[in-house]
């Protein structure tokens, strides 16, 4: 609607996971690089757990990316409900046509043959579970035993959890400890801060732009859209978008903080962390 008005390609603050959008701040550089290390070094199980719309989902993405081409991502985005569940999508995804999909047992023996050979040609194949939090106390049961699984001292299967804070807190309960024990690496995906914010604000126009993009946010309102988004990137996406529709329909190319603030005077379903400022009596700044 406005890719023309501010000579955009594309719209910059969609909410997806195209690679090309991804900003390297130093918490998700660092929650990449754990979970890169553990994948390749074949080291087993590794947690990232973070707020919701902290970028958690896009860097189980990003991991598929830079894992390099020896190794098979397997992306679990719905938690499965039971450790059959779980088996059978990790066998689809993997590329394993099972003989009797409903026979537990079996399931078992063909995916650990399977992971096997993949091993002895050099394979490796990650498993990434996403909103980990939710999975059904069999499937973790079941993540625990696959975890077992190794030949000549290497897993066979990496594993990655991706989950909501509560993850944490739920395996710390005294019933998990064996499966708590098996993480190598555990991370928390922090907010951005200010500069980082701002940061991440000027690569996503410049992505979406080619460099060329007349959205001009002023230092002011990139710091109303910070606060108000309290640093999470799904919350300043939806900010930026509201903000340059706003400043569209009024024809302006210089977005201040009056303009912004009467973004989230509407947005009030965010949940932002304070209300904005009263709007200024003349262009706020």
């Amino acid at each position: 609607m406005y890719l023309d008005f501010y000579k955009l390609n594309e719209y910059p603050f969609s909410i997806g996971c195209d690679a090309k959008f991804f900003y390297e701040s130093a918490v998700h550089k660092e929650a990449l690089a754990n979970m890169q290390y553990t994948v390749q070094q074949h080291k087993g199980l590794v947690l990232v757990t973070g707020e919701v719309g902290s970028g958690k989902t896009f860097l189980g993405t990003m991991l598929g990316n830079r894992v390099g081409v020896g190794v098979t991502t397997v992306m679990v985005s719905h938690p499965p409900r039971s450790g059959k569940q779980l088996l059978r999508a990790v066998a689809t995804r993997a590329g394993l046509n099972v003989s009797d999909p409903n026979d537990e047992s079996s399931l078992v023996d063909e995916l650990e043959a399977y992971l096997e050979r993949l091993h002895r040609r050099g394979r490796t194949v990650a498993l990434v579970i996403d909103e980990a939090q939710d999975l059904a106390p069999a499937a973790l049961e079941e993540l625990r035993l696959m975890w077992n699984w190794e030949r000549e001292g290497q897993r066979l299967v990496q594993i990655v959890l991706i989950g909501q804070p509560e993850l944490r807190d739920r395996l710390a309960e005294p019933k998990w400890e064996a499966l708590r024990q098996r993480i190598l690496l555990s991370y928390h995906l922090g907010p951005l801060s200010s500069e980082e914010t701002v940061a991440y604000i000027a690569h996503r126009l410049k992505v979406a732009s080619d460099g060329l993009c007349l959205a001009d946010f002023t230092n002011s309102a990139l710091q109303m859209i910070h606060e108000a988004a309290d640093g999470i990137p799904r919350l300043v996406n939806i900010v930026c978008d509201n903000t340059l529709l706003a400043g569209y329909t009024k024809g302006v190319y210089r977005l201040y903080t009056d303009i912004v603030s009467e973004v989230l005077r509407d947005m009030i379903w965010l949940g932002c962390s304070s209300p904005p400022p009263p709007l200024p009596a003349r262009g706020g700044r």
